[in-house]
């Protein structure tokens, strides 16, 4: 199988690692590097060219849309999704100016990033395989495909992106399947809240469950990251 190569550019660990396995659960996308400031990234890009770039704007030393600039500037076949907590109207509008394929805002749900990935990849078929000619029709296609993310981004009612991000993070950081309860213990809510994040995970199939049994009493629900 072919697969789109990633680099990732995040400063914050547990965030990076998130990005990780948001995009290694997409069919088609592997995360081939991990960097945390834009100078790093433009050296990793040096010795080891991939097709896309995960973004954040908010960086020591080269900032993402500097990060972003110099990648223009180099000419290399690279597109780049930025993820970042800014809603700056002038930022996004130079980010895209620049040349973003995408723009996705912190904190987000899965479906989203899924979304811009599947659209990138759609992208990337569409302009690798068939004649090298287009038409005007191929030029539409091409760009509805960039443009569709017609996906529910929108979490279920009642819950929190903030928190699903939380959760998501310690089921991250941990080794080990975790129960609401432990769960609900690590990041201060109830067991019954930390239960509903957990079980959207396993519905998204971003997570899985399964049940420890006791010597005594009811068996436990344990859940952890899909590997």
């Amino acid at each position: 199988m072919d697969y789109i190569d990633v680099l990732v550019v995040e400063d914050d660990p547990m965030v990076a690692d998130i990005h990780q396995n948001y995009v290694n659960s997409v069919e088609g996308f592997r995360v081939v590097g991990m960097v945390d400031n834009g100078l790093k990234a433009l050296d990793f890009l040096r010795k080891r060219p991939v097709r896309l770039v995960i973004l954040d704007i908010f960086l020591p030393g080269l900032d993402g849309l500097g990060t972003l600039e110099r990648i223009r500037e180099s000419g290399s076949n690279v597109d780049v999704i930025i993820i970042s907590a800014s809603r700056d109207k002038a930022t996004v509008n130079k980010t895209l100016q620049a040349g973003a394929f995408d723009y996705i805002v912190k904190p987000f749900a899965f479906d989203r990033m899924k979304a811009a990935l599947q659209a990138f990849c759609q992208v990337v078929h569409r302009l690798t395989e068939g004649p090298n000619q287009v038409d005007q029709q191929d030029i539409d296609n091409l760009l509805l495909a960039r443009n569709k993310k017609n996906v529910q981004t929108v979490l279920p009612k009642g819950l929190n992106p903030n928190v699903l991000e939380k959760v998501e993070a310690l089921l991250t950081k941990v080794d080990k399947p975790l129960s609401s309860v432990e769960t609900a213990e690590a990041i201060g809510v109830s067991r019954i809240t930390a239960r509903r994040y957990l079980e959207y995970l396993v519905a998204s199939d971003k997570a899985v469950m399964e049940r420890e049994y006791q010597e005594v009493g009811r068996p436990i629900n344990k859940y952890e990251l899909t590997r």
